[in-house]
């Protein structure tokens, strides 16, 4: 009798752990919500990580639409250098959204819906997607900064000045001392 109940709570912790573990990444909604400083984006990340981002993606059809094309989810995973806040494993999967066909660089719908990460090295501010293992970059576009030639870089009205043209153990400093 022990033995089946024993056997019973097994099969039960294991289903619920395999259904908690798969989740419907095309039914997920990346928070798209900007912070309103560089204080701000440190404080509320889950993680902070210097990676390197595959280039490589998944593409999971949300069933949502724009006038110019399907919203699509995308998995990325991501390899971590250096951990600045937070516990990471390696590799991460990171979770964006974009548009399929894939909008012209200047269009405004980039802003709402990035897509998928090119490859490369990137200082990156996570936020831990509820109810997943995924993460999704803060504030979108605010959360990334592509490294080259060794120096950040912040994209243009898009992410904190602050950080542009530091190098790797400059932000690490700088990202540190704001969340102390």
């Amino acid at each position: 009798m022990f033995y089946r109940l024993l056997l019973c709570l097994s099969l039960l912790c294991a289903f619920s752990f395999s259904a908690l573990a798969q989740t419907d990444i095309g039914r997920v909604q990346v928070d798209p919500v900007p912070y309103p400083s560089l204080a701000d984006l440190v404080k509320r990340s889950d993680l902070i990580v210097i990676a390197w981002v595959n280039g490589a993606h998944q593409p999971y059809p949300t069933g949502r639409s724009v006038p110019q094309g399907k919203i699509v989810n995308y998995t990325q995973n991501l390899q971590v250098k250096r951990t600045i806040k937070g516990r990471s494993s390696r590799p991460l999967t990171v979770i964006s959204t974009g548009v399929e066909p894939l909008p012209d660089a200047s269009s405004p719908l980039n802003l709402q819906y990035p897509g998928p990460l090119s490859e490369g090295n990137y200082l990156l501010f996570l936020r831990k997607v509820r109810g997943s293992q995924l993460y999704s970059t803060a504030g979108l576009w605010q959360g990334v900064y592509p490294i080259y030639q060794g120096k950040t870089i912040a994209l243009s009205n898009l992410g904190f000045t602050e950080l542009n043209q530091l190098s790797q153990e400059e932000a690490v400093r700088k990202i540190t001392a704001i969340s102390r």
